[in-house]
């Protein structure tokens, strides 16, 4: 199946930050485009593209302008001298990472040297990433800090993933993360996002759609890994086939919920400074269902109890 992936990041790209990328190309695939780009719109200028070239067996490397004009293509520039021009393959999995230097990104593919790309704009110009054409999954959309101190500080492995979002500091009052998707797969299957603490396994958040039956379950665990008591109230939003906006709000006190532009709960924080804590998040799947995450967006609405964020979770709302 076809998709794509839209998204706002979480603050400004600083040297010493890393983007993990991670997806799944489609059989057959012709090209495959990543790009950290200063907008969502098709003229907004990209810092950093990386143009996966099946047919021509490359990666090119390129940056465009406000004018929308590219600069000159990297093809055998810079590359290491141990990789080959493009060692992704059309149907495999991918992960690629993407160091921020002082002076050039360093990648990496699929856990090897690729490249290195020195800056040709600041990194304030990057706002955002969009992955194009030919992919077929997309299960990783990590922003981290390498340096000076690594932050989430330390990466479980955790199997049977859907989708990964980490964030390279901790979340502020007025914060509002807005995650795009569309449930597929078994009718009675569950998908769970959680919000893990520091260090731990400790779930901060645990949120839980269960289409059979059609509750949404919240909860979080104690220091020893303890499920509290579950919250299960409100009218299920979602639904099989159909795509969803789930705004999540984090106020002073809770999070708080909104789905396709209507308001659906809260949840209290159960840990004191939480929010201090909290490494970005990560889906599971269950029962037969698929997800497939075709947005995230960050933004800070400078507000601590966020007031009015559902409107940013309405199907009409572009957030740009």
């Amino acid at each position: 199946m076809l998709t794509f992936f839209t998204g706002n990041i979480f603050c400004t790209v600083e040297p010493g930050h890393i983007f993990v990328i991670g997806g799944k190309s489609l059989d057959g695939a012709s090209r495959l485009n990543i790009n950290l780009a200063s907008g969502k719109g098709e003229e907004a200028p990209v810092p950093l593209t990386l143009s996966v070239r099946f047919h021509e067996d490359m990666i090119v490397r390129n940056t465009s302008h406000d004018d929308g004009s590219w600069g000159h293509e990297e093809r055998e520039d810079n590359l290491d001298p141990f990789t080959v021009p493009n060692p992704m393959i059309p149907g495999d999995n991918f992960k690629v990472y993407i160091l921020v230097g002082d002076y050039k990104f360093h990648i990496a593919v699929n856990g090897r040297p690729y490249c290195t790309y020195a800056f040709r704009t600041s990194l304030e110009e990057i706002r955002c990433i969009t992955i194009t054409n030919d992919i077929q999954v997309v299960s990783q959309i990590d922003h981290r800090q390498a340096f000076p101190t690594p932050y989430p500080p330390i990466q479980f492995d955790e199997p049977r993933l859907a989708f990964s979002n980490d964030v390279p500091k901790p979340f502020s009052p007025g914060h509002v993360i807005v995650i795009t998707g569309i449930p597929y797969g078994n009718p009675r299957g569950l998908f769970i996002m959680k919000f893990t603490e520091g260090e731990t396994k400790k779930q901060a958040l645990h949120f839980n759609p269960r289409f059979e039956p059609r509750i949404i379950v919240r909860n979080s665990m104690n220091d020893s890994l303890t499920f509290f008591t579950e919250e299960r109230d409100g009218e299920f939003p979602f639904a099989i086939e159909q795509q969803f906006k789930l705004a999540i709000a984090f106020t002073t006190e809770d999070f708080r919920f909104a789905v396709d532009g209507n308001y659906f709960g809260q949840f209290a924080y159960r840990s004191a400074n939480v929010l201090d804590h909290l490494n970005g998040f990560k889906i599971n799947v269950g029962n037969g269902l698929q997800l497939d995450i075709t947005g995230v967006d960050h933004m800070n609405m400078g507000i601590p109890d966020c007031e009015g964020f559902e409107a940013y979770s309405h199907p009409d709302v572009a957030i740009m």
